[in-house]
């Protein structure tokens, strides 16, 4: 029987860990970096647009709390996804917390028009960077005894979509991907979950969120009666990724204002 932990301080205190967020140069993304750095964390800021992340990195390392770097990084090239890990290894030591937030939402519409070529990009960036990045940290944090793989879904993998297809799809597969990572890895200090954002006031939601007809739509599944600031993600994932999570494992969170549980 794995020895339970022992709880001498704060549960929600990140010094000394590292985290390595994936898409973290604006938006949720962003929101988590910060967050976490707040707590106390070490954060490998990246994106595709070093001048972005670097700006995140700055103002982390401008206030109190964690240090930051900032890496340039395509999450659907292999390469680049393994030199996200170098870079944070080689700044910080070791990473303890990946964060896999990043990814593609390329392609509207009918079943019909999903092109083979959408469909393995959306894949490559929405699960196939989670498995790459996991498989190159996941024997550090087996070592060590302790972990944390936390992927960012949605909660429009938790229905059925006529116009979603290859989004959808990889994000369902990167949530059983999870429960997977959790039951093999769990015995040994790692916890593995997803987060599944609601509607989020981001760069990404703007079209939606613009547009009232849109909006009202989408907001009347909600029981809060608004959108979500990106903090509010973010909140979750803090949580998780301390030792307050330490009991959570395998689990598919929807952090969405309760649009998923509401059948009137």
């Amino acid at each position: 029987m794995t020895p339970s932990p022992n709880f001498a301080g704060t549960l929600f205190d990140l010094s000394g860990k590292t985290a390595l967020i994936t898409g973290s140069s604006r938006g949720i993304g962003r929101a988590i970096a910060e967050r976490m750095a707040q707590h106390g964390a070490n954060i490998v800021v990246s994106g595709r647009n070093i001048d972005a992340a670097q700006s995140v990195a700055d103002e982390i390392n401008a206030g109190k709390g964690g240090r930051a770097i900032a890496v340039a990084a395509n999450i659907t090239r292999h390469e680049e996804c393994l030199n996200l890990a170098d870079a944070g290894e080689k700044a910080f030591g070791k990473i303890d917390i990946l964060v896999a937030n990043a990814g593609l939402h390329i392609q509207v519409g009918p079943s019909a028009e999903m092109t083979d070529e959408a469909l393995s990009k959306t894949m490559h960036g929405n699960w196939r960077a989670l498995h790459v990045l996991s498989q190159r940290l996941l024997p550090g944090m087996c070592e060590q005894k302790w972990g944390r793989i936390i992927n960012i879904g949605s909660i429009a993998a938790h229905f059925g979509s006529g116009v979603y297809h290859s989004y959808t799809l990889s994000k369902a597969f990167s949530m059983q991907y999870i429960r997977n990572i959790a039951v093999e890895h769990g015995v040994s200090g790692v916890r593995a979950n997803t987060i599944s954002p609601g509607l989020t006031h981001t760069e990404m939601a703007a079209g939606l969120i613009n547009d009232p007809d849109k909006l009202a739509r989408e907001l009347s599944r909600s029981t809060v009666g608004r959108y979500a600031e990106p903090d509010e993600i973010a909140g979750m994932v803090v949580a998780l990724a301390c030792e307050a999570g330490g009991y959570v494992n395998g689990q598919t969170i929807a952090v969405d204002g309760g649009m998923t549980i509401r059948y009137d």
